[in-house]
């Protein structure tokens, strides 16, 4: 609506402008509010400031009055007017135009007066508005039935330019916040198909069917996954029980290692299944019990490699919402990193904060060190050639699960501190 009015303001103003009409209409008018009767019934030109600024603002301007006795004319009338005015017929509007050759422009315009004396005739010429002045003019004659349409006009205006993208926006940002909670963490999450408008509808059920698809192929991959560990589980089991027969002590103790590594890859490989495939329950529970729980499971194993074990928490419980096998699982691997990677007679440390911080402490080289700290999150990483790497990508789907951070930093004076940090429970949250 405002590209249409510009242009046809543009059009009228610029392009044709005026060729006599509207500022001829105008003179006219100033002038027949110049007339005044005389007292002998006739009629006299009154000097007001309105006409007397339309003489000095056209030097052209020509005007003549008659009532058929009386005649009063003003600048250099065309003849053929003054032989006109002394013919009386009954007043009308009327226009002559001058055509020099292809051109033709309005000279003459006619106009009765009904507030003095029905019976004067106005004609009037010679004067023209340029593309300013007939801006102007136009804006000076806007009275008390223009404005109201003009604020009609622009209300419209304002309404469809601040309102109308604002309801066509609204349910599109629906979709995106709906399409944020996609995270792959859960199946079953699709877009709304009810809210958007009918445009968008194909584009979302196309996103959902997508979406469909990609949870098939994933729960497909997640089935040969833990299938695949299942199968490999008991191979190893007779091939560990079989290497007890091979007589050369160190041959027999490296390829039990060998054995080893690989059935914790298939453990892992399992909980990773296991983390993707169930939907993990969620319950108000005490973290500085979970991590007491796990450190006592995977003790034996640090004080065999030559480590000391510790922990250390606040006084009294801390409470979280989250599931305790998956931060079970979480830590576990977490502290299996340490062991692998701790320096012997150093120390495992796992520490309980508030509101819900729990940490795994190594005195050793560290993955931070040796892998790249924070970036060993974002895929299977390894250091030294030792490890799976699968342990870090479990604690990070754990921290997905229940909307954590995960912090790894070095340890001061040496080391790796691998921090799970929940969101504390609030008073009365139920899992």
């Amino acid at each position: 609506m405002t590209a249409v009015l510009l242009c046809a303001w543009i059009v009228m103003g610029v392009l044709y402008g005026d060729d006599g009409g509207y500022a001829q209409f105008d003179a006219a008018i100033a002038i027949r509010t110049a007339i005044q009767p005389d007292g002998n019934g006739s009629f006299k030109l009154e000097r007001t400031p309105e006409l007397e600024s339309y003489k000095a603002q056209f030097p052209t301007l020509w005007f003549l009055l008659t009532d058929g006795h009386t005649t009063i004319s003003y600048g250099a009338v065309p003849g053929w007017v003054s032989a006109g005015a002394t013919v009386w017929d009954t007043p009308q509007a009327m226009s002559g135009y001058v055509v020099h050759g292809s051109d033709m422009t309005l000279e003459r315009l006619v106009a009765g007066d009904s507030d003095t004396d029905p019976t004067i005739r106005i004609e009037v010429g010679g004067v023209a508005y340029t593309s300013s002045q007939l801006t102007r003019a136009i804006l000076a004659d806007l009275d008390m039935t223009t404005i109201p349409l003009l604020i009609v006009l622009l209300a419209t205006i304002l309404l469809t330019v601040l309102v109308v993208p604002v309801m066509i926006a609204r349910p599109v940002r629906r979709a995106a916040r709906a399409a944020e909670l996609i995270d792959g963490s859960r199946e079953g999450v699709r877009l709304p198909e009810t809210g958007p408008p009918a445009e968008l509808r194909p584009l979302v059920s196309a996103f959902n069917r997508a979406l469909d698809r990609i949870d098939m192929a994933t729960a497909e991959q997640r089935r040969f996954l833990s299938h695949a560990a299942h199968e490999l589980r008991t191979p190893l089991a007779r091939v560990r029980t079989r290497l007890e027969r091979v007589e050369d002590g160190q041959l027999r103790a490296e390829l039990v290692a060998d054995v080893q590594d690989l059935s914790a890859t298939v453990t892992m490989l399992l909980q990773l299944a296991r983390l993707a495939a169930e939907p993990t329950a969620l319950g108000r529970l005490d973290l500085v019990g979970v991590g007491l729980r796990a450190l006592a499971q995977d003790a034996p194993m640090a004080i065999a490699a030559g480590l000391e074990v510790e922990f250390r928490n606040e006084k009294g419980p801390i409470p979280i919402v989250g599931s305790a096998q998956a931060i079970g699982i979480a830590l576990s691997n977490l502290i299996r990193n340490a062991v692998q990677h701790g320096a012997k007679g150093g120390r495992i440390i796992v520490e309980v904060q508030r509101p819900g911080r729990i940490a795994v402490i190594d005195e050793g080289e560290g993955i931070a060190c040796a892998v790249g700290g924070a970036e060993a999150l974002t895929s299977i990483a390894r250091a030294k050639n030792s490890g799976t790497g699968l342990g870090l990508t479990i604690v990070a789907q754990v921290a997905a699960l229940h909307k954590a951070k995960v912090s790894i930093e070095e340890t001061p004076g040496g080391g790796t501190t691998v921090a799970l940090i929940f969101p504390p429970a609030r008073e009365g949250m139920e899992g």
